[in-house]
């Protein structure tokens, strides 16, 4: 697989970070911190440069996404790298092309190095839906066209009575088969509100105790007990 520009650049700007620990002016210490050490004065490119010591403090910041990054100045250029990767690097070398380094426990800022495994980006995602990183159930999810609350709200309604699946989707703006499963609890199972047991508005096929005809779904769903609703009825909300 070819290396993406953006994966280049990175590439490149990991390789000038790496370089700050192998000169000596950032350390990596077993528990996967990096610490300057040093700082660098005079002209790198001309060989007049020297590293003098300096007070020891933590090279890494924490990004809002939960990673550790660190950044340096070279050459009139700020260069940015994520910590673990480097972590990662320092210990085992050349990350392969398309893998990406996970967290074993979930953990971002933990960049022990036994805590860093390679992994492809969809090793990388499951990880993620199965120790519960990524939650997507419900209004998380993006395909989600109804927040939790909406779900809650079309269940108590629907249990009150005295309006349809169709008319719930109609006010809702979503289909009456959406609403049949949601009020079912075939459907979004972990959001609150009642969930319906079968009766005539969820069979495919009923009979009409009025007609004595057996009747399909959509003709079942606009009657409740031989009596047909055609206004739009209030939905409680609270």
């Amino acid at each position: 697989m070819g290396v993406s520009g953006r994966s280049s650049r990175t590439m490149g700007a990991e390789k000038i970070l790496i370089a700050l620990v192998r000169d000596g002016e950032w350390t990596i210490k077993p528990d996967g911190t990096i610490w300057r050490q040093s700082r660098r004065i005079g002209n790198r490119h001309d060989g007049s440069s020297l590293l003098i010591p300096c007070a020891t403090e933590r090279a890494e910041r924490l990004l809002p996404t939960g990673y550790l990054m660190v950044r340096a100045m070279r050459n009139g250029v700020r260069t940015n790298g994520l910590a673990h990767r480097l972590v990662w690097q320092h210990a085992h070398g050349d990350i392969p092309d398309g893998m990406q380094i996970n967290h074993r426990n979930g953990i971002k800022d933990d960049n022990r190095p036994e805590n860093l495994e390679l992994a492809s980006a969809t090793d990388q995602a499951k990880h993620a839906h199965g120790s519960g990183l990524i939650d997507q159930t419900g209004q998380r999810n993006p395909s989600a066209k109804l927040s939790d609350r909406q779900v809650a709200q079309i269940r108590n309604a629907y249990q009150q009575g005295g309006y349809t699946m169709e008319q719930l989707g109609q006010r809702f703006g979503v289909s009456f088969q959406a609403i049949s499963k949601i009020v079912r609890g075939k459907r979004r199972p972990k959001q609150g509100g009642p969930v319906a047991g079968d009766d005539l508005r969820h069979c495919v096929c009923e009979q009409d105790e009025a007609t004595g005809r057996f009747i399909g779904k959509r003709v079942a769903g606009r009657l409740l007990d031989g009596v047909e609703h055609n206004g739009m009825p209030e939905v409680a909300h609270g």
